[in-house]
């Protein structure tokens, strides 16, 4: 079985470039550190519902749903705090999917 981990980020339009910013050299690198998965992706998400934030999603591929209950306790736990220390809490929110690849 191979399982995506995404992580759909909703930012603040006047934090978006800080965030991502943020994303590219802390969040990926600490994914990648982490040895747990492959092919990470981040994207923008296109659909805009609300003018005031920009949507973004991290995925991560696997070979065990095991991999985000790891990464969920060891890794992202303290970027969250990261990430509220740099940009604050309430101008990120953030919420995680699992996902199992049909094809």
């Amino acid at each position: 079985m191979e399982y995506i981990h995404n992580t759909t980020f909703i930012v603040e339009r006047s934090v978006a470039e800080k965030f991502t910013q943020w994303a590219q050299e802390v969040y990926i690198p600490a994914a990648e550190r982490s040895g747990l998965f492959r092919q990470i992706t981040m994207a923008k998400i296109l659909a805009e519902i609300d003018p005031a934030v920009v949507n973004y999603c991290v995925q991560m591929r696997s070979d065990s749903l095991e991999t985000s209950e790891q990464w969920h306790r060891d890794t992202a736990v303290i970027l969250k705090d990261d990430i509220a220390a740099h940009l604050g809490a309430e101008r990120v929110m953030f919420f995680s999917t699992d996902m199992e690849v049909i094809k």
